[in-house]
């Protein structure tokens, strides 16, 4: 996979995601072995760099590539869009230079700290003897080779950084672990390693019990922590000094996570920018699209996932949104996923299926709310028929949010054409609420009879016009005989017209939005929609 601080092509293009960099010419295929990012200007002399990776700045010439090949350059990057592509590509194929495309909207500096936190997997980490590893996983294998077990090193987001490979048995937790690079989910995971966290030394780990025990630490640098990492033991005890040769690693191990972990934050800095824009259609449409791996010409769909009752919180919004796009990712689900203004937004292609998309996120939705606590509800917008139209979709999923906290309303996921009444009667109770006529007549005049007489005549209307009139189903609601209901509403016919359409109309209306109001959901909370707002997102 990887030569001394290079990867392959292949390795490149797969970890940075399509919306980062995409290939236009790879003579050589993608075995190709690329090192060091060097940003480049059009104006600058071309020194040696021996298998570099080139970031062309400015609009570059044709020319350029035949340059790059005489100075031992691997691959060039240039920016989509700019400059003749057509000819770049015949250049490169000529020169025998790989020359890839740059997303429009990803700066070059952030692109260089993302290729070059790639290079900390493979880049010399010093040896736990005095010498130098290979990279984190050959870090992986010295450690597991003088503890005992099998090592893996992992991220904050418990993705499978590095294992060790030297023939060391292994349970089903860790191979599923390497096979999908991200430990799998179980209901143990929170709390162990929120224990591992917790402590500057190395503790063990004997959850989940089907599994074979673990000894791990966490990796910290400055007292942040960065990841953790884990040693299996199998049949054999680890080594007597295994905790302090796993404190050795996670020191050794620490500059390398905390180079990841910082282009990681810029990475996704970078897209909830862009994510943000699209919601608020500022900006060209077409080249963000471009970037998140969307069409400008596709129908698609937008998610809002927070807390309906408006409350935000960044740190919340940024987790959801990596486990939303990792789930979304799984099925095959194409969307653009950020943390804006507090809240997890998604740009979901629209030929992933209204079930599919609901499914997906109810059960993402499930996860959250056991990791983050809470009561996470998404809203999804109507069909937007191409990304120009993603401001009014954004609107629409943050009033399907804000729906989704009111009374009315069931489930995890509520659909903007699902909540039309809820919407409605959220919006009546806000306009009423400083006027008297949603606690006025006709339905005050039953609630001071109640009041003054002991009688429950509020109750038997609310179940008879949920019952639509049903007298004998309300009655065996109200466990009461069917005659003793139709006593009720005679008397409850002297104080009010209740055979008039338009005074059943208003009390069915009233009775609604006072569990609105006693719900305390009756605002217009929710929050502001990124699409209405003037200033950048992210």
């Amino acid at each position: 996979m990887s030569g001394q601080g290079r990867v392959t092509l292949g390795v490149l293009l797969d970890s940075l995601g399509a919306e980062t960099v995409s290939a236009l010419c790879l003579p050589s295929g993608r075995q190709a072995m690329v090192g060091a990012p060097v940003i480049h200007g059009s104006d600058e002399p071309l020194a040696a760099y021996a298998g570099a990776l080139l970031l062309a700045t400015g609009r570059p010439e044709p020319s350029l590539l035949e340059s790059a090949a005489g100075a031992g350059v691997s691959a060039v990057v240039v920016r989509a869009g700019i400059g003749d592509a057509a000819a770049l590509t015949e250049a490169a194929r000529g020169a025998g230079v790989a020359l890839l495309a740059a997303a429009p909207g990803l700066a070059w500096g952030q692109l260089y700290a993302l290729v070059d936190a790639l290079l900390a997997l493979v880049a010399p980490a010093a040896d736990l003897g005095g010498g130098q590893a290979g990279d984190l996983f050959a870090l992986a294998n010295q450690v597991a080779a003088r503890v005992g077990g099998a090592v893996a090193i992992e991220d904050l987001a418990m993705r499978v950084l590095a294992y060790s490979t030297i023939g060391q048995p292994i349970d089903d937790l860790r191979r599923e672990g390497i096979l999908g690079r991200r430990v799998p989910e179980h209901p143990t995971n929170a709390e162990e390693y929120a224990a591992v966290l917790r402590c500057e030394g190395a503790v063990w780990s004997h959850e989940p019990r089907e599994y074979l025990p673990r000894l791990a630490i966490a990796v910290r640098a400055r007292g942040e922590a960065l990841g953790t990492i884990w040693a299996i033991q199998a049949d054999e005890p680890l080594a007597p000094d295994a905790d302090a040769v796993l404190a050795e690693a996670a020191r050794t191990a620490a500059p390398h996570l905390a180079r990841l972990s910082l282009a990681a934050d810029e990475a996704r800095r970078t897209r909830d920018e862009w994510v943000g824009r699209l919601l608020r259609g500022a900006g060209p449409a077409g080249e963000l699209a471009a970037s998140l791996g969307l069409r400008p010409d596709e129908p698609v769909r937008v998610v809002a996932a927070g807390d309906p009752a408006g409350r935000t919180d960044v740190f919340a919004a940024t987790h959801a949104a990596d486990l939303l796009r990792t789930a979304y990712a799984v099925y095959r689900i194409r969307a653009a996923v950020g943390a804006v203004e507090g809240r997890t937004y998604a740009i979901v292609a629209a030929g992933a299926g209204t079930p599919l998309l609901r499914r997906v996120t109810a059960d993402t939705l499930a996860r959250i709310t056991d990791r983050l606590g809470g009561h996470w509800r998404a809203g999804v917008g109507r069909t937007a028929a191409s990304l120009a139209q993603v401001p009014a979709a954004a609107r629409q999923a943050d009033e399907a949010l804000r729906a989704m906290g009111g009374p009315f309303a069931g489930g995890e996921v509520g659909l903007h054409e699902e909540l039309a009444a809820a919407l409605f009667l959220l919006d009546a109770a806000a306009s009423m609420r400083s006027g008297p006529a949603a606690a006025g007549e006709p339905l005050s005049l039953v609630a001071e009879h109640d009041a003054g007489h002991g009688t429950d005549y509020v109750r038997s209307l609310r179940v008879w016009l949920a019952a639509h009139y049903d007298v004998p189903r309300a009655a065996e609601t109200l466990s009461l005989h069917p005659n003793t209901l139709r006593y009720r509403l005679r008397r409850i016919g002297e104080l009010i017209p209740l055979d008039d359409p338009d005074v059943r109309l208003v009390l069915g209306l009233q009775l609604r939005l006072a569990e609105i109001g006693a719900g305390g959901t009756g605002g217009t909370g929710g929050g502001r929609s990124p699409a209405s707002g003037t200033n950048g997102g992210g």
